[in-house]
């Protein structure tokens, strides 16, 4: 069944239809979240509670937008609205990013990976989301503008600062 028919027969009740589409989308939100904010017990937690508020709300979803990008959008509110209930800056989070390597060459992109990671990390949370959701997700210009509420113009300008940082910061 396509998205557009899970959709449909989820918003008029059907919750195998929408426990498909949650199912659909359940990893690439929990590696967005984790990316986000770099931790994976408060990525768990964001996850279930995104995915708790669009089963609670899917009949106000109108589907003028992929079904992932509504649950990226309600993913950052969800986790703005954790950040400003416990007080919590996101500019000096520390990142971990644990995975096992056997190869030598796997090793060295492992390291790199990691150290750009840890500088995205550094990077102002507005900046970072923008950047996330374009390089790691594959957005377009127009959809992340859509999910963030902001001009074209302003998403542009934020990857491309962000991506000039983080080549600063690996040089």
């Amino acid at each position: 069944m396509e998205e557009k028919e899970l959709l449909d027969k989820a918003r008029q009740g059907n919750k195998h239809c929408l426990n498909l589409l949650l199912q659909n989308n359940y990893q690439m939100l929990y590696g967005f979240l984790i990316k986000l904010t770099g931790d994976k017990d408060l990525a768990e937690d964001l996850v279930q509670d995104t995915l708790l508020k669009a089963s609670l709300n899917i009949t106000k979803f109108r589907g003028e937008s992929k079904f992932s990008s509504y649950l990226i959008k309600i993913g950052i509110n969800t986790h703005k609205n954790y950040l400003r209930k416990n007080k919590i800056r996101t500019e000096h989070d520390d990142f971990e990013f644990k995975t096992s390597y056997d190869m030598e060459d796997d090793l060295i992109n492992h390291i790199r990976f990691k150290e750009a990671l840890n500088h995205l990390n550094n990077i102002s949370y507005e900046k970072r989301i923008f950047f996330i959701l374009k390089h790691y997700y594959g957005y377009s210009i127009e959809e992340i503008s859509e999910i963030l509420k902001v001009s074209e113009g302003t998403t542009k300008s934020r990857i491309h600062n962000t991506i000039k940082k983080l080549r600063e910061l690996l040089s």
